[in-house]
């Protein structure tokens, strides 16, 4: 019966491919074809899915140790994933990961310190200086402020130590401890839903969560912060950086590794068949344009939005019970970033390495807001901030819901929401200039992402799943899983991205290492 809906469920995709005026073709390109069982041992077929940095890493680290038939399928027309480094104007922006977060214990900066491409700071807070401004652009005392944010990160930014959390969420847990704290300061307390919805935007940029209701609550010990600068810059460049650092086209190109030759792109997976078959390979890849690859062994390093969206068509047989659930468990939200670069800043930086503008809404025009709909998806901007190396640029961070409401707007719509609200916030003491051009984001509706980065959810305590369990492998190592949500303590970074590709490699080369000379 398991073959018989093989063979109709790839009939199906053939149908699709051949409707579109899609050419199938049995690729066998890089020698991914192999004359018998025994070629296949010596050299076995690798098809990784997905050219991120965890894609990227596994196949750099299997080239380079005598695998010759490795592959990588990109459904994107770039490499990268949600490292992506663009262009505004001459300078050089990340529209995905931008910073690197921490000096001990993290892979990328001990790749790329030593090249001297990244920007380290000793200074408080990472060198950031916040100015705080309300919805009628009036500066905030710093006493409330100061206040304010010391709770939060007491309460909120070490929420993994704090042992008396007796609610599932997050952000039930931080309004219940805000109200505790401030009931005997008035000029706070009456402000409160003011207050706490800054704090949301702020834990929700950073938890890529659609709301702080759906983090959990429970102890965070299992995510493991790297001390030192959690802000480390690329400072002309990019974090594309890192990608030319594994395939070592930088700093020398003459060591490069041939990961870009190996890698198709703008070939989006559509079913990776690992449906046990005596008589065939372990493993058919089939992609949208109908090309059929063959594999001994599959890598798949999508972001877990495409999982979650696609993990029912997109495996046969159906993946197991306990993966089904962790993927549907662990949290997978966005954010969004709108870079403006102006002829000249307006602003005045000074000695400071960054300058963020904090916009905290009064309840009024919170309010007043959220009647117009097309608008509402302001009320998810914390503010702006200036760009590192690149003086004449702003970048705004859209958080939560309110990142996938504008990425359905226009160019044009959302500049003009934008401007109008660094003018609400800032005309009183600024002289806010038009910008020359606006860059922005869409990871939600890109449906190769479906979002930016994975958390810890509610479900995911509930459930008791944890990223561990997307990593395992199935099949004895057939079918093998990377990216950053698989990472047991870096979830939600590229360096643990890049980990977990190294570590899918790694399981290979050990397993090729006792039956045969891979290196050979």
């Amino acid at each position: 019966m398991e073959g018989i809906k093989r063979v109709l469920k790839i009939a199906f995709l053939l149908c699709l491919a051949l409707a579109s005026n899609l050419k199938m073709c049995a690729c066998e390109s890089n020698d991914t074809a192999v004359a018998n069982k025994t070629e296949t041992i010596t050299h076995p077929r690798i098809v990784i899915v997905g050219a991120g940095p965890s894609g990227i890493a596994a196949a750099a680290k299997l080239l380079e140790n005598g695998f010759k038939n490795v592959t990588i399928l990109e459904a994107e027309d770039r490499i990268g994933g949600r490292v992506y480094t663009s262009k505004i104007g001459d300078n050089s922006v990340d529209l995905g990961g931008q910073w690197v977060h921490g000096t001990e214990g993290n892979i990328v900066y001990k790749l790329a310190n030593p090249l001297g491409v990244l920007d380290v700071s000793d200074k408080p807070n990472f060198g950031l200086e916040q100015e705080y401004l309300d919805s009628l652009g009036n500066h905030l005392d710093e006493a409330v402020t100061k206040n304010v944010s010391d709770f939060f990160f007491k309460y909120a930014g070490n929420w993994g130590v704090d042992t008396n959390m007796t609610t599932d969420s997050l952000g039930e847990h931080i309004e219940k401890v805000f109200d505790k704290h401030f009931k005997n300061n008035p000029e706070i307390f009456n402000d409160r839903r003011k207050f706490l919805h800054h704090l949301e935007l702020f834990t929700i940029s950073l938890e890529s969560a659609e709301n702080w209701t759906d983090i959990s609550g429970a102890p965070h010990d299992q995510y493991r912060e790297c001390p030192g600068d959690n802000m480390i810059n690329w400072k002309e460049r990019g974090y594309s950086t890192i990608l030319d650092i594994l395939m070592k086209r930088f700093p020398d190109p003459a060591m490069e590794i041939p990961v870009l030759s190996n890698t198709i792109l703008e070939s989006d997976v559509v079913c990776i068949d690992y449906l046990k078959n005596e008589e065939g390979p372990p493993v058919l890849v089939t992609t949208t344009k109908g090309q059929l690859y063959k594999a001994d062994h599959v890598i798949v390093t999508v972001p877990l939005g495409v999982l979650k969206a696609k993990h029912e068509s997109l495996f046969i047989p159906p993946l197991p019970d306990y993966k089904i659930e962790t993927i549907k468990s662990l949290g997978f939200g966005s954010v969004a970033k709108i870079y403006l670069m102006f002829e000249k800043p307006f602003w005045n930086l000074g000695d400071r390495r960054v300058l963020h503008f904090t916009f905290i809404w009064n309840d009024a025009e919170r309010t007043a807001l959220q009647n117009e709909t097309e608008k509402t998806w302001l009320l998810g901007i914390s503010g702006a901030r200036t760009v590192e190396h690149k003086p004449n640029l702003l970048e705004v961070w859209v958080a939560g819901k309110y990142a996938k409401d504008m990425e359905l707007l226009l160019d044009e719509a959302i500049l003009n929401h934008t401007m109008e609200n660094l003018h609400r916030f800032l005309d009183k003491h600024y002289t806010v200039s038009e910008p020359l051009s606006m860059l922005r984001t869409r990871w939600y509706t890109n449906p190769h992402f479906r979002g930016t980065y994975s958390y810890r959810s509610v479900e995911t305590e509930k459930k008791k799943v944890f990223p561990e369990m997307l990593e395992r492998p199935l099949e004895n190592g057939t079918i093998l899983f990377a990216g950053e949500a698989t990472h047991k303590d870096r979830f939600s970074t590229v360096d643990g991205a890049i980990a977990s590709g190294w570590k899918a490699a790694d399981r290979l080369i050990n397993q090729y290492e006792t039956l045969l000379p891979v290196n050979g």
